[in-house]
This record gives C-alpha cells, sequence and structure tokens, in this order.
C-alpha cells in the first residue's frame, strides 16, 4: 500500500516521541508537510489526532502549540467547506483559552502572560471571524469619515463591499493599501465599494485635541498612499470587536445582498480571496 512520504515520516516522529508535548509538535509538523502536498485529508486527521491528545492532557501541551494546532485544523475545515466544525472547533479553543488567560493572569511569569494574551486575542478573532461567514453583516459604526461620503452597509446593498480594518502604526496594513488601491480601480465600475475602517487608538478616549492630532495623522498616512475610496473612523473598537479584528490588518467581503463571504486577517491577500470576489461580482452582473 502507498504511503504520502510526509504521513510515513509523521508516523516515525510521532512513535518515537516520548511525552505529550512531543507527540502533538510532531502531529501539527506532520500536518504542515501534508497540506503542502495537498493531501488536506490526511492533514486534518493528523491534527484531530494532536488536538485530543492536547485537550486529554491540556497542562502538558504548550499554550502556543495548542493554539496553533487548532487555527491549522480549522483552516483545513475551512477549504474543504466544513464550516459548522470549523465554528465549533474555534468557539470551544477560544473558551479553552479565555480560562487559560484569567489563570494565568493569577500567577504567572510576564512571558506566559504575553502568550496566553496573543493567544487568547487570535483564538477569539478567528471565531468570531467564522461565525460571521454566511450571515448578514454586522453594520459599522463611524464616527468621522476623513475620506469619501458618509454611508452605511444598508445604503451599500447592491454594491459588494471590503472592508479593511488598520491602524497608524501597523506596517502590515501600510503595505495593503496599494493593493487596495488597485482592487479599487479595477473593480470599482463592477460595483466594488472599498472602505477603510481604524479607531482611535493612541488617542481612545483622550481630549479632543489629542484625537484630532491623531485625525490629522490619518490624514496624511491617506493622502500619502493616494487613496479615493472611502476611510472611516470608528466610535470606538466596538466595530472591530464585531468583526474580529483585534488582529490587523484584517478583511470582510460582504456581497450584494449584505452577507459576509470572506473574513480573515489580511496582509498578502490570499488567492481564496479573489475567486470569492470575483465570484460576487460575477453574481452581481
Amino acid at each position: 500500500m502507498y504511503m504520502n512520504p510526509a504521513m510515513e515520516t509523521s508516523t516515525g516522529a510521532v512513535a518515537s516521541a516520548q511525552k505529550p508535548q512531543e507527540r502533538v509538535a510532531a502531529h501539527l509538523s506532520a500536518a504542515f508537510a501534508l497540506r503542502r502536498g495537498g493531501d488536506n485529508v490526511a492533514a486534518a486527521a493528523s491534527l484531530e489526532t494532536a488536538l485530543a491528545e492536547a485537550r486529554s492532557t491540556p497542562y502538558e501541551i504548550e499554550f502556543r502549540t495548542r493554539v496553533d494546532v487548532a487555527i491549522t485544523l480549522a483552516e483545513i475545515y475551512l477549504a474543504v467547506e466544513e464550516v459548522e466544525k470549523a465554528r465549533s472547533l474555534l468557539k470551544e479553543e477560544a473558551d479553552f483559552a479565555e480560562r487559560i488567560f484569567q489563570l494565568v493572569q493569577m500567577g504567572g511569569t510576564p512571558e506566559q502572560k504575553r502568550a496566553a494574551a496573543g493567544g487568547r486575542v487570535q483564538l477569539r478573532d478567528r471565531a468570531r471571524q467564522v461565525e460571521i461567514l454566511g450571515s448578514i453583516a454586522p453594520e459599522i459604526s463611524v464616527q468621522t469619515w476623513i475620506n469619501g461620503e458618509a454611508t452605511t452597509l444598508g445604503d451599500l446593498r447592491g454594491r459588494v463591499v471590503l472592508l479593511e480594518f488598520w491602524a497608524t502604526w501597523c506596517k502590515p496594513c501600510a503595505e495593503m493599501f496599494p493593493k487596495l488601491r488597485e482592487l479599487d480601480e479595477e473593480y470599482r465600475e463592477r460595483g466594488l465599494e472599498v472602505i477603510a475602517l481604524t479607531r482611535h487608538y493612541m488617542a481612545y478616549r483622550a481630549t479632543a485635541a489629542s484625537q484630532e492630532e491623531e485625525l490629522e495623522l490619518m490624514r496624511k498616512v491617506i493622502g500619502e498612499h493616494e487613496l479615493a475610496f472611502r476611510v472611516g473612523v470608528s466610535e470606538d473598537e466596538r466595530t472591530q470587536e464585531l468583526y474580529g479584528a483585534t488582529g490587523l490588518p484584517m478583511l470582510a467581503l460582504i456581497d450584494e445582498s449584505g452577507v459576509v463571504r470572506y473574513a480573515h486577517f489580511g496582509g498578502g491577500v490570499d488567492p481564496k480571496f479573489k475567486e470569492i470576489l470575483l465570484k460576487c461580482l460575477d453574481e452581481r452582473e
């Protein structure tokens, strides 16, 4: 019987592992190799085994390893259109991460606290992103429009909307702007509406003068990138939380009916995004 070389390697690595952490890490490594080889079924099986062991020995597995297993397995489920499996998995793991975060705050080292906080946010955001897939997009709340006319998602029904969440201090966000400008220029006539959303970070809950200074910085960034599409500043963090956009940049693609068709952290803009975008535009025509 033929055996995928990556699976054969993984079988040997897992068999030689003595501790739960070693076995889980070996399964994770094997899954990465299997995914690169296009074998999502075998990769998912390896990660499901890893997650089962992590859940049975929760305090013997490094938290970062468990987060990586959960996130990777969820992405495979989404790739094979098992959305409900991804949704359930991420919710359970986000709940676990919240418990770990609370425990670590009471007696963990600074390094453990940072790791727990980072994993908690990553799982919580990804769980929220997957939760809204296939649902009507949450309405956006914008306090100030610094580029373009005021609008709402309700007003834009009939067009395909691309929301991008960003911040002035976020380097990947700056690298994203040229790509967004290209998308806007290429597809605006076909019905694409790009909206970049940010919020006050440095001047959050600060004085009006401090917020105006931050607005000026935002305007400067928008001007430097010569953006023609709408750019808005949310009232607070609630809109970002609704979309799972604590991590930046984050993209949400909404079809002409107002349904979220894509939601993920973005930077490189994966091929799946372009495929879904073109499908949404085709459906509109």
